[in-house]
């Protein structure tokens, strides 16, 4: 049996340990051996994390500083797998999550998106949109890019690019995954290797996370890009806040994501994307101070 696992599955907290236990489990229930695999969760608080996450195979670090990409290099920096496995407080592993994410890297890939599904813990209308329109995860694959709720990627990428971009809040796992694209790595989708996401069913919580993005977005897309501020009002003003008639049209009409909703919460659905979608818009052009936001 060997003494070095192969995959360390890292997972940053900030405050959400009753999430974390049933991350915990759902790890626990793995199909890959969980002698061969360990667990490195980073505390992104400055308080202690509360009794009884001791655990076999469970190291708990802690990383106050910074936001989740910083908690994430601190595991990096302990982790001995040669896949680092990366997923979030509030995700529930699928049994075969680990299994099927390790054969996914056993052909050219060196970084690996899997599916990331949300199921709804209280029924309404913007839980049913976070079903809808949260994770793109597909997509997101075929754009190069990746996020955190679920990505494998090989220890021999961060060897040669570096660890996350620490100093961000927001998209940092994008950066990332750029960043290997132009370093030659190559990074496929994997359906099989699935976690799910509690939706977001509070307008705070989806105007928070819209928030977050949005600063990343412009930290990636502007800031660390060296592009002027004046194309960054340019590209808010004269193409993000475009009407998109079209758009809003196939959404009312069910042929973009709703089509098995009712008329009635097909609207529904249809109103809380564009003030989100504005919204966002809005927020880029904002430079809000940074603070955790979840």
């Amino acid at each position: 049996m060997s003494t070095t696992p192969r995959i360390s599955v890292l997972i940053p907290v900030y405050r959400d340990w009753d999430r974390l236990r049933d991350c915990l489990d759902a790890l626990a229930a793995q199909t890959w051996p969980a002698e061969d695999f360990e667990i490195i969760a980073i505390n992104n608080d400055h308080g202690p994390a509360p009794a009884g996450f001791e655990r076999p195979g469970l190291t708990l670090l802690q990383e106050p500083r910074g936001h989740s990409y910083a908690a994430r290099n601190a595991g990096l920096a302990v982790a001995r797998g040669q896949v680092l496995a990366f997923t979030d407080a509030d995700c529930r592993p699928e049994p075969d999550w680990l299994a099927a994410g390790w054969a996914a890297l056993q052909g050219e890939a060196e970084l690996v998106g899997g599916r990331v599904g949300i199921f709804i813990e209280r029924p309404g209308l913007l839980a049913e949109y976070d079903r809808l329109f949260a994770f793109p995860q597909e997509r997101y694959v075929s754009q190069g890019t990746s996020v955190t709720a679920n990505l494998f990627v090989k220890r021999e990428v961060f060897e040669r690019i570096g660890p996350f971009n620490g100093e961000m809040q927001s998209s940092g796992d994008f950066e990332l995954c750029r960043r290997a694209g132009r370093a030659g790595f190559r990074l496929v989708y994997a359906a099989a290797a699935a976690v799910q996401h509690p939706a977001r069913d509070e307008l705070g919580a989806l105007l928070r996370k819209n928030r977050r993005v949005a600063g990343g977005f412009r930290r990636r897309e502007f800031e660390l890009a060296g592009r002027s501020r004046a194309e960054l009002w340019r590209t808010v003003l004269f193409t993000m806040l475009r009407p998109r008639p079209r758009y809003w049209w196939r959404l009312a009409a069910g042929s973009e994501r709703t089509g098995g909703l009712p008329l009635s919460r097909r609207l529904g659905v249809m109103a809380v994307v564009i003030l989100l979608y504005y919204h966002f818009a809005i927020s880029v052009l904002r430079r809000a101070p940074e603070k955790h936001e979840h």
